[in-house]
């Protein structure tokens, strides 16, 4: 039989494989910002000791002399993270007098809204058990002392400010709540499989049929998953089902439940058509290091051949009957040509508008057994990692002429928003 005409196997349940002068205050801010960095990758320092407690709080001030605009919406701009930095250098400069300084911990700027501008923020005090800590006092010395720490750098609105104790959910919902926020655990180009280290890819589930792995998905909102429909061919049945969030190892972990299964209904098995399935879990989860959103693309983007993306799971490493792998794996693939992946020596008429090839024509880095329903990521403006792709078939494991084939997110972007309301 041609190579062409060879057809795919089964929905793969796919893994991958391992085949001049700088001012004193311009130093300041930007050490600040490179703090601001690591804060985004770690997100906030906690002390190792169990014997100190956290206290968050929420605050906002409004800046007269400057004016929000557009950049401002995108943290990864230079304007935004300037800004922040600036704003981190002032409240750190408001506690760091004050009877409280070896208690202040960290500030995060979350976000800046209109009029003039208006940052949000989230600081952290980390209180021994045997110290006296009070909220009043917080925000008395927050008040008193923001003005001054300002100088000429802010114009403030006295009458703005604005702090208040949350609760440590509350906080944790802001200071991991923004979605795509992750990445590979190496920054040199990948050309294999390597396994991921942990809060690399703080989206990635494990969907396990009573209590064992069978497929991965992403998480897409405190509530909404979103994975492959055919992993649920032989089994639907939502009390069977559990997902594992947060996790890097395949051990026996307490599965979250899930309310309800949604396959899409025009999905077929044998041409692998509208392979995507939602997943709404019985409770929200609650966002933090490990546990994170992914971000979704907008309906009408494009992402162009042979750009730099990432597929994870646990699947098979060697070979389609090979058994899972003990930790996630990731590898770097790239977009392959509409075009190419639907020719004569690919896969021919197979591929679908739904769909999106991507790996390599040489083969030796692919998804396999295990992976189906996990995600394609890629970077959106160089910043956030957005999906673009759900693991579907493949014939064989990193096989020449034979990628990827993954459910194009953005082909589905408003069955999504129908059934899930994202």
């Amino acid at each position: 039989m041609p190579e062409s005409d060879v057809p795919p196997k089964s929905p793969r349940h796919r893994k991958i494989i391992t085949i001049t002068v700088i001012s004193v205050a311009t130093i300041i801010i930007i050490g600040a910002m490179v703090a601001a960095i690591v804060i985004d990758m770690v997100i906030v320092k906690q002390d190792s000791e169990p014997s100190h407690q956290p206290h968050y709080f929420r605050g906002s001030f409004r800046i007269l002399n400057r004016n929000y605009n557009n950049t401002y919406k995108d943290s990864s701009s230079f304007q935004y993270r300037m800004l922040a930095a600036e704003t981190v250098v002032i409240l750190e400069e408001t506690f760091k007098n004050s009877e409280l300084k070896t208690q202040y911990n960290m500030s995060k700027v979350i976000s800046f809204s209109p009029g003039s501008i208006i940052p949000q923020f989230v600081i952290l005090f980390q209180v021994a058990e045997n110290k006296a800590f009070s909220s009043d006092s917080a925000e008395k010395i927050f008040s008193d002392n923001l003005i001054n720490a300002s100088n000429s750098q802010f114009d403030i609105d006295k009458s703005s400010l604005e702090l208040s104790e949350i609760t440590v959910k509350d906080a944790e919902n802001l200071l991991y709540g923004a979605c795509g926020v992750g990445g590979p655990s190496v920054s040199s180009r990948i050309v294999g499989g390597d396994p991921a280290a942990s809060r690399s890819w703080p989206w990635q589930a494990s969907l396990r049929l009573n209590g064992n792995h069978k497929c991965g998905a992403s998480l897409i909102s405190s509530s909404w998953l979103v994975t492959a429909a055919h992993c649920f061919e032989d089994n639907n049945r939502v009390n069977m089902w559990t997902v594992v969030l947060g996790k890097i190892s395949l051990k026996p972990e307490y599965g979250l439940k899930l309310k309800r299964i949604i396959t899409h209904e025009n999905y077929n098995g044998e041409g692998h058509q509208n392979d995507i399935a939602l997943l709404e879990l019985a409770d929200p989860v609650n966002f933090n290091q490990n546990t994170r959103s992914v971000c979704l693309p907008r309906m009408s983007e494009n992402f162009a051949d042979n750009k730099s993306c990432y597929v994870t799971g646990w699947g098979a490493l060697e070979s389609e009957a090979g058994p899972p792998s003990p930790t996630l794996q990731q590898a770097e693939v790239r977009i392959i040509n509409f075009d190419l992946c639907g020719s004569p020596q690919m896969y021919g008429n197979l591929i679908q508008p739904s769909m999106i090839c991507a790996g390599y024509v040489e083969g030796k880095i692919d998804a396999c057994q295990g992976d189906s329903g996990g995600p394609l990521v890629t970077t959106q403006n160089n910043s956030k990692w957005v999906l673009i792709g759900i693991v579907s078939f493949g014939d064989g494991c990193a096989l020449r002429n034979r990628p990827g084939i993954y459910s194009r997110v953005t082909y589905f972007r408003s069955w999504i928003t129908r059934n899930s309301g994202l």
